[in-house]
């Protein structure tokens, strides 16, 4: 059974994915593990066509982030009780600036991102902006 296989019957009790979406979503994992998302994909087809799958997967298709974060307690295995951690950071992309909001659960002396919004302002969060986030968990 190749990685491909072993990761999409890993994902599969987890997602409640049609097979072809954890097919795709174990293609795409391997492929930014190997840090060659379009080219990384180890199939026949062209380098194109692997960049116009990545379009079509994500097209029109809204990721349940609850279900990510439920997929990522699963796959490391967090015991609970859990202790989180909210984190506000700002990342640059040329002159745009994003102010990320996150909230993560620590483990094993790192903090997993499971949950994150966008804040539209420099600065600290609010009350109300950090119990949002933590419902939205």
């Amino acid at each position: 059974m190749n990685q491909v296989n072993l990761l999409r019957d890993s994902l599969k009790p987890l997602l409640p994915w049609h097979g072809a979406r954890l097919n795709f979503l174990a293609l795409f994992l391997i492929a930014l593990i190997r840090v060659k998302i379009a080219v990384g994909f180890r199939s026949e087809a062209k380098t194109g066509s692997n960049y116009q799958r990545l379009q079509r997967f994500f097209k029109k298709f809204d990721l349940d982030y609850s279900l990510i974060a439920k997929l990522i307690v699963a796959l490391r295995k967090i015991p609970q009780p859990w202790v989180l951690s909210i984190d506000r950071t700002e990342w640059s992309f040329g002159p745009t600036r994003f102010h990320i909001f996150m909230l993560g659960i620590v483990h094993q002396g790192v903090a997993d991102p499971i949950v994150w919004t966008m804040l539209s302002k420099k600065g600290n969060s609010n009350s109300d902006e950090r119990m949002d986030l933590v419902d939205k968990f």
